[in-house]
């Protein structure tokens, strides 16, 4: 995947890069345990979905956000900034935000091609949830 340019108007909303790195993390899960493991996919959608809720995301981006450059940390602080009318289900407030900013963070990785580190991260947090 090429470098875009960090000016582009798709980086600056923080939101949609939450609503692209959700989708992300989501794809690259599933790849990983479909690579990995012989599961029917009842197995696979269980375990997928115990990885990617909102409360392993924040544990996570609490995990990450002393390993983030100044670029990334803006990221994250304005999904944190965002204004989020919902929350998940199974989580309290505090860990929707921590997902969101986790999500930003994935999906602005994904559009800037970091693909070695959103891999690296990933897969580092999927094997420990499994």
């Amino acid at each position: 995947m090429n470098k875009v340019d960090k000016s582009a108007n798709y980086l600056k909303n923080a939101l949609v890069l939450a609503y692209l790195g959700d989708s992300v993390f989501t794809l690259m899960t599933r790849k990983y345990l479909v690579e990995r493991y012989d599961y029917k996919p009842n197995t696979l959608n269980k375990k997928a979905n115990s990885i990617v809720c909102a409360k392993n995301q924040a544990i996570i981006m609490q995990d990450l956000i002393d390993s983030l450059s100044p670029d990334e940390k803006d990221i994250v602080m304005r999904a944190r900034n965002s204004h989020i009318n919902s929350k998940a289900k199974h989580s309290t407030l505090q860990e929707y935000s921590l997902a969101t900013q986790f999500e930003a963070l994935i999906g602005y990785w994904y559009l800037c091609g970091e693909v070695e580190k959103l891999e690296s991260v990933l897969n580092r947090y999927i094997k420990e949830k499994i």
